[in-house]
């Protein structure tokens, strides 16, 4: 009788002390995430919302180490030098951080990546509010996006008279993959291309670029894809660009 008392009383605690010990997993994941919004927010300004999620197991490795299994990261209303990117989703696996820089001086410092990938959602209203802002480009410029297709039209001044124009252009992923820029081959009038004495002004003030260096893990584009008012890039996440870069920080 007294021997199945003490097995259900090993019992009890060992329910008991596994309680406790998934309570404060939890507890401290919590803080964490916590912490690595804050430090996401703060390294930015202007960010409306961030949203992260960690797996780690078990969380002591995470705190003497940094080492996180999988993190996802969704920021929505990312400033990216003046341009709005509506969401930016980024799910990472097997990270060091440096939880010294974390925790004391709220820093996102990351060392390692093994893989990951990463999405961007621009849209076309912002596209249009960054463009409105660019100093030499005319306020009727204006960019709409439809399936596969970028087409940016506006007005510019010929001797007093407004001209419309038709401007041709694409995509072009360079610097290794880090950049998106939109390059403009050509302004047209109808069928015709217009001299270069008109359309130098307009091309010097019309630069539409994302750095994928910015992000709060960096990511190299894949593809881009124009869809019906926005523009989707999708990247990827490898330990050869945190590697190149030493550490991405955000402060």
């Amino acid at each position: 009788m007294m021997k199945g008392t003490r097995v259900q009383l090993i019992i009890f605690v060992i329910i008991i002390a596994v309680g406790v010990l998934i309570i404060s997993e939890l507890a401290v994941k919590g803080i964490i995430e916590s912490k690595l919004k804050d430090a996401i927010e703060s390294g930015v300004d202007g960010i409306e919302s961030t949203k992260i999620r960690l797996r780690v197991f078990p969380i002591i490795s995470l705190i003497f180490s940094g080492r996180i299994n999988s993190i996802s990261i969704d920021c929505k209303g990312f400033p990216m030098e003046g341009l709005r990117i509506e969401s930016i989703v980024l799910d990472a696996s097997n990270i060091l951080i440096d939880m010294q820089a974390l925790v004391k001086e709220k820093r996102l410092i990351i060392s390692r990546v093994e893989k990951g990938k990463a999405e961007i959602m621009v849209m076309e209203n912002d596209l249009n509010k960054y463009i409105r802002d660019l100093e030499g480009v005319p306020e009727s410029v204006h960019i709409q996006l439809n399936p596969g297709q970028i087409v940016i039209k506006g007005y510019i001044d010929v001797a007093g008279i407004g001209v419309p124009v038709n401007i041709d252009g694409g995509l072009v992923i360079e610097k290794d993959g880090t950049c998106l820029n939109y390059t403009v081959d050509h302004i047209r009038l109808g069928s015709a291309a217009l001299p270069s004495i008109i359309t130098d002004r307009l091309l010097k003030g019309l630069n539409l670029s994302l750095d994928m260096a910015q992000l709060p893990i960096p990511a190299i584009i894949k593809y881009a894809n124009v869809e019906d008012g926005a523009l989707r890039i999708i990247g990827s996440i490898s330990s050869i660009l945190t590697e190149n870069r030493q550490d991405n920080i955000l402060r």
